[in-house]
Parts: C-alpha cells; structure tokens; sequence
C-alpha cells in the first residue's frame, strides 16, 4: 500500500470539495430526471412535456441527459486537474493554467453556494 504524502492529501481533499457540485448536479438530475416519473406523484398539467405522466416523464429523462454528461466530464476534468497538481508536487515543470483554473473554480463554486444559499 502507497503512503500517501500530506500534500497529495491537501490536494486530493481541495480538488474533492469542487468534486461535490458536479456529483451533487449528477444526483439531482438522475432524481428530477430520469426517475422523474417516480418522484414526481402528479398532476402533469404543467409540467414539460405533460400532461400526461409518460410525456412528462420522456421530456426530463431527454432534459437530464445533457446534464449528466456534462456533470461526468467535469469529474473527468477535475481528475486532470488533481493529476497535474500532483505531478507538480512531485517535481515536474507546473502547467501554467492549473494555478488559474483552480482559482477560478473555487471563485466560481463560493459564487454558486453563495447564490444557492440565497435562494434557500
């Protein structure tokens, strides 16, 4: 079993906390969308694709699809990012967009909890 470095595990604990948003978007659009038909108890008239249950159903599942993928390559990338955090730690020459992105990503994430959290 590898040891793992406390660095790496700063690294893997901050690149994670982004990881959350994504997963998050993931579930919710598993949930809305393509089990729409089994959380939603009715009536469909106002929904998408209403107002029947199967055409409401069918208008989330094809909605939500989208939205999954683009929630699955957002992991993709944040699994590059953490790798090319930690070839830097390691030693090698560091790209120069991986500081900036990873800034920009926890602006843009402290942006959307914040407008979330407003909401609520």
């Amino acid at each position: 079993m590898t040891e793992i470095m406390p660095r790496e595990a700063v690294v893997t604990t901050a690149v994670g906390l982004l990881a959350v948003i994504p997963v998050a978007m993931i579930a919710l659009c598993v949930a809305r969308g393509v089990f729409y038909g089994l959380v939603e108890p009715g009536p469909y008239d106002t929904a998408w694709g209403g107002p029947t249950r199967a055409g409401a159903w069918a208008a989330h599942f094809v909605i939500s699809i989208p939205f999954i993928a683009a929630g699955l390559l957002a992991l993709v990338g944040l699994g590059r990012l953490r790798r090319s955090w930690l070839r830097w730690l390691d030693g090698e020459r560091r790209r120069w967009w991986v500081l900036p992105l990873t800034l920009l990503l926890y602006a843009g994430a402290a942006l959307l909890v914040s407008a979330w959290l407003r909401q609520v």
